[in-house]
C-alpha cells in the first residue's frame, strides 16, 4: 500500500502542469497532453494553491506560477531596433484595414462583413525577411511558452517605402492589402 501511494505521489508530481500568468492576470495550466485550462491561484500562509475548474486543487511552488508579462525576449528587443521595424511606427490605412503602431502597443482593425475585427495590445516581431522587406508580427499576444503563443493575431507586413506597406498575411486566400501612412 505504501509503495502504491508513493508511486501515485511521484506520478502526480511528474504529470503536474506548468502554470503561466497571462498579461491580463489570469492563470492557465499547460497540461502534458498539450491542452490547457484556466485555474484560480490563491495564496494561503506560505502556500500557493491552484484551484481547477472541476473543483480539484493542488499545491504549487510559487516559482511554478510564471508571470508571462515579465518575460521579455532578447530577440524581440533586437528586432524593435531594426530600421525596417521602426518604419512601421505610426498609423496605416488601406481598403478596410487599419494599423496603429507605437513603441509598445499596436491596434489592428479589419472590416469583416458589416463589423470590424479589432485586436490591440503588445506587439512583438517574430521574424524579419530583409530580402523581401517582410516583417512578421504578433499583435495582442497573451503569453508565450517556447513556440506556443496564446492569443493575438499573426500578420505579415511588406515594407515598400516610408509611406507604403502591403499586408500579405492572407496572400494564400488571394487577399493582399496596400496601406498608406496616415499623417
Amino acid at each position: 500500500m505504501r509503495k502504491a501511494t508513493l508511486m501515485l505521489l511521484i506520478a502526480t508530481l511528474l504529470f503536474a502542469g506548468e502554470y503561466i500568468t497571462l498579461e491580463n492576470g489570469k492563470v492557465i495550466e499547460l497540461k502534458p497532453d498539450g491542452t490547457w485550462q484556466e485555474v484560480k491561484v490563491v495564496k494561503k500562509n506560505d502556500e500557493t494553491i491552484a484551484i481547477k475548474p472541476d473543483g480539484t486543487w493542488e499545491k504549487v511552488q510559487a516559482t511554478k506560477v510564471e508571470a508571462a508579462n515579465s518575460l521579455e525576449r532578447a530577440v524581440d528587443k533586437k528586432y524593435k531596433d531594426e530600421p525596417i521595424v521602426k518604419k512601421l511606427l505610426g498609423k496605416w490605412q488601406g481598403d478596410g484595414i487599419y494599423y496603429k503602431f507605437s513603441k509598445d502597443k499596436a491596434i489592428f482593425k479589419k472590416k469583416v462583413g458589416h463589423s470590424n475585427k479589432v485586436i490591440e495590445g503588445k506587439w512583438v516581431v517574430e521574424k524579419i525577411d530583409e530580402k523581401n522587406g517582410i516583417v512578421t508580427i504578433n499583435i495582442g499576444e497573451g503569453a508565450r511558452l517556447g513556440f506556443l503563443t496564446f492569443g493575438g493575431a499573426l500578420r505579415r507586413l511588406q515594407v515598400k517605402s516610408d509611406d507604403t506597406i502591403i499586408d500579405v498575411s492572407e496572400k494564400l486566400e488571394g487577399k493582399v492589402y496596400t496601406l498608406h501612412k496616415v499623417r
